[in-house]
């Protein structure tokens, strides 16, 4: 394998940069020579070029989520010491871990080279600054894995949550498990669930930052008025440690758009000015910041109705982040509202693809549920609402989508029952309110909605 720096760009100065440092390889010293001289070669490049050695380096503000590692997986089988299975299973849940916006995953490759056999959890804490390990082993039985899956807290060294798993052979071959993906969902909702619980009886200001992104990010799901209110709170406290963080300021403007959406704002055009001023913050903070852009996308988009600059916005996004979830989904439910149906299911089941662990994916599911409804595809627009329900049975727009797909798929009855739900969830809601705040209401599908909304018993 060769390495072609033509094709690298560096965000910070290349001849101070850490690369691969600290990994057990072959040819070590061989390694470290070449290194050594690349090195040099490049600060040689810069300076012919007239470019200083020193570049400006984009900002790196505190992290504020929690480091996961995922220890390699001891394979149990007798006499396959040298089976890939316990990498395989170790490398398939770093990679869905890492989907997640509430924590960040180290490289497997960097964490590859710890054994719990051999090693405290606190010293992987102290050596790979990790707050959590996974660990587990691993056995075939013909064509069965099973497993046994640990999560530990590595400072603490406690084990805090600890699940039998069990799954087809093949799928984990072919990268589809089932079973890993409950248990990257089950971890998930552990760390979250704890960070939560945490926050509702220690003072705020004695909790690390991560723990307290945590309890905001879920808390900010929540259907309840004073669970919701606590969000900000706790947002707020990151914020008087820190004014010009960029993750904290995009996750206070999102908790304003989050406001509307749910029904809970009294004024709309404040809390659209007040995200605004939060996104203007965070991409002064950090002008690249894709989940920032992505925040701006979403003011324009559901708050303004600015598609065209919704749209900017989330390409601005991409441009830093390919893989931001969040950008693709809001994407796509943008091109649904700009009546480009099958471009918003594509781009939304993408995003449903990449979708963050936890307290968001209801809301994935109700977008991807309302890209659906806009293509006709009527069942499997209820299939993911219903879906998002589940989750999160009195989120109004997974309710709203419900009740649409149903009337227009003939099912009158069943479209009155959820529109009952939906009305005893937002009480004030009507079809006034629908044509103003809705940002697909204008368009043709919009007004087809509405007319369902109507005949399942929405008033005027």
């Amino acid at each position: 394998m060769t390495l072609d720096l033509s094709r690298v760009a560096f965000e910070d100065c290349a001849r101070d940069a850490e690369f691969m440092e600290g990994f057990e390889l072959p040819y070590e010293a061989n390694f470290a020579r070449w290194l050594q001289h690349t090195r040099i070669e490049i600060g040689r490049s810069s300076a012919r070029n007239g470019k200083p050695p020193q570049q400006e380096r984009r900002p790196r503000p505190e992290s504020l989520l929690p480091l996961i590692a995922v220890l390699p997986f001891v394979q149990l089988a007798p006499g396959e010491d040298a089976s890939p299975l316990g990498s395989l299973i170790s490398e398939e849940l770093s990679r869905s871990l890492s989907r997640s916006q509430a924590f960040t995953v180290t490289s497997y490759l960097a964490s590859r080279q710890f054994d719990l056999a051999r090693v405290r959890p606190s010293e992987v804490s102290a050596v790979a600054g990790v707050k959590y390990l996974v660990s587990g082993s691993v056995r075939a039985n013909g064509q069965v894995m099973s497993a046994e899956i640990e999560l530990h807290d590595a400072e603490r060294e406690q084990v805090i949550w600890s699940r039998h798993f069990e799954g087809p052979l093949p799928d984990l071959m072919a990268g589809r498990s089932e079973a890993l993906c409950e248990a990257t969902r089950q971890i998930g909702q552990t760390l979250v669930g704890e960070a939560v619980r945490i926050s509702a009886f220690k003072p705020l200001s004695s909790l690390e930052g991560h723990m307290l992104l945590m309890a905001a990010i879920s808390m900010m799901q929540e259907m309840t008025a004073d669970r919701f209110g606590r969000a900000r709170e706790i947002l707020k406290v990151l914020l008087d440690r820190d004014p010009k963080h960029p993750l904290v300021l995009t996750w206070m403007g999102f908790w304003h758009v989050l406001r509307v959406q749910k029904g809970f704002s009294s004024d709309r055009q404040m809390d659209a000015g007040l995200a605004s001023q939060y996104a203007g913050a965070a991409l002064a903070a950090d002008p690249s910041f894709s989940l920032a852009h992505t925040l701006r996308g979403a003011i324009s988009s559901h708050l303004l109705f600015d598609f065209d600059m919704a749209q900017n916005s989330y390409d601005l996004a991409l441009k830093d982040n390919p893989n931001e979830a969040l950008a693709i989904l809001l994407k796509g439910a943008t091109w649904a509202y700009q009546g480009h149906p099958i471009e918003a299911v594509e781009l939304t089941d993408a995003a449903r693809r990449l979708t963050p662990l936890g307290p968001q994916k209801y809301y994935f599911d109700s977008v991807s549920a309302s890209a659906n409804l806009s293509a006709h595809n009527y069942d499997r627009a209820l299939q993911l609402a219903e879906r998002s329900l589940q989750a999160n049975a009195t989120y109004p727009a997974s309710l709203r989508t419900k009740a649409i797909a149903l009337q227009l798929s003939g099912r009158s009855g069943e479209a009155r029952e959820a529109v009952q739900n939906l009305l005893a969830t937002s009480p004030k809601f009507n079809l006034t309110q629908y044509h103003r705040e809705h940002p697909g209401a204008a368009s043709l599908e919009g007004h087809e909605w509405a007319d369902a909304l109507k005949q399942a018993g929405v008033p005027a």
